[in-house]
Formats: structure tokens, sequence, C-alpha cells
């Protein structure tokens, strides 16, 4: 739900996989900014819809991408507490690349450079699997994606030369990681890759390890910590305000 200071609207944008929608929440005051919010892998709903409204109350031009647009409206229901995932949630998670991420990202800020030409810098905000992907579009539009903000992200690292975690070393911005704990999709392993490569690069970033579960932001998740997702919102509008305004 929006709030009364918030205009939702959804457009739809031609990428080279079809029409993405995207929503569009648009404060009441002239944007400081744009924030695109890359969603986690439950898809689309009610829940990140308010998350995303937060950003344009406090002042940015918001975007929500669908990003499983091309597998049709696919949506996940999230689980009451621990129980398995369902597995074409995982495939669908696998199967939205950050090639695919990044092309349609690219179609996003030719749309806003005509429609919003006011809006010069953005920042962006990646949940779970969205944060790869908030990672990857700072990296691929450094001239306009100016910070990124990786919120219990999972899946950074794996074995490839593509791993998620050497975009940090082309990342022009800054970053910001908010890492869980017990976190079996970024394990400690993965988090001191991450700390370690962000040491060896020219990255300015900040990393903050959260004694909260995978998933600590998610108001109406079992694993929410609001103390902990205030101060992670807190600093991810400090973040953007440092950067786009």
């Amino acid at each position: 739900m929006t709030g009364p200071s918030v205009h939702l609207s959804t457009i739809s944008l031609r990428t080279k996989d079809g029409l993405q929608p995207v929503q569009v929440f648009t404060p009441s005051v002239r944007p400081r900014g744009g924030v695109i919010v890359y969603m986690d892998a439950f898809g689309w709903r009610e829940e990140l819809d308010s998350m995303a409204a937060r950003y344009a109350e406090a002042g940015w031009l918001t975007f929500l991408p669908d990003l499983y647009y091309w597998l049709g409206s696919l949506r996940f229901a999230p689980p009451a507490g621990h129980q398995a995932l369902d597995p074409a949630m995982h495939a669908a998670n696998s199967a939205t690349t950050m090639d695919m991420s990044g092309a349609d990202v690219g179609a996003l800020l030719a749309h806003a450079e005509i429609s919003y030409p006011d809006i010069m810098q953005f920042g962006a905000v990646g949940y779970c699997m969205g944060a790869r992907h908030a990672l990857n579009a700072c990296a691929r539009f450094p001239e306009k994606i100016v910070a990124a903000a990786c919120l219990h992200g999972g899946r950074m690292v794996d074995e490839s030369p593509a791993s998620p975690h050497f975009l940090i070393r082309k990342v022009q911005g800054e970053l910001y990681f908010g890492f869980a704990e017990d976190d079996d999709t970024c394990p400690p392993e993965h988090q001191a890759l991450i700390e370690q490569t962000i040491l060896t690069s020219d990255a300015i970033a900040e990393v903050e390890h959260f004694e909260a579960a995978h998933g600590w932001t998610f108001p109406t998740r079992w694993c929410y910590d609001e103390a902990a997702a205030e101060r992670a919102f807190a600093k991810v509008l400090a973040l953007f305000a440092r950067n786009t305004d």
C-alpha cells in the first residue's frame, strides 16, 4: 500500500525479452533523484510495494521492475517459517541473469531520460536475489547509477569468472552491504571474500554485519527484525542522499 504522499503508476518498457512492467512511485515533492528497487526471489507483491513506497516518501522517484516478466506474471508466496522453498522459485532465480537485468535497466534509464529529464542520478537497492542485480546495475551504468545497497544478498559469490562479487572492482559509485548471520545464501566465507574484494579494489564501500536472519528487512516475514531493518533503511537513505542529491 502507498500513502497519500506517493502516487503509484505502472509503465511497460520494451526490452529484448518483451514488455517489462515497472511500478513507479512518485513523491509529492520534487524528487531528490531516482531509486531502482530490485526485488527478492518471491517476486512482486504488496509487501514490496510498501517497501518501495518508503523511498518515494523520503523524496526519491522510485522504480520497482518485475524481474520475472519474461516468465509471465510469476509470483511466489513467502513461507511462514523454515519450510523448504518452491523449486520453481529457485529455478526462476537462477534463470534471471545479470545480463538480462543489465539490459533491462538500460531500457529503464533510457525511458527515464525522456520521461523524467530532471532525474540525473540514481541509486539501486537490492534485497536477497535483487542484491546482485543492484550491484550489476551500478557497475554497468556508472554515469547514472552512482550508489548501490545490497541487503542480505544471496548468490553473491560463485566459482565462475562472472561471479557477482567481481563487479565490485568495476563500480565507480559508493556501495553498502548489509549481511545476515547464519545465511546459507551468503555464508561467512562469501562475506569475507566480498570484504577482501573491497579492500583490494578502489571501491568505496561500507560493510555491516547484522545479528539477524536472511530476509530480515521484510515486514511480513517470520525473520523480520525491525531494529535491523530500520537501521539498514536509514543507512541506505543516507547513501542515496550523499550521492544523488
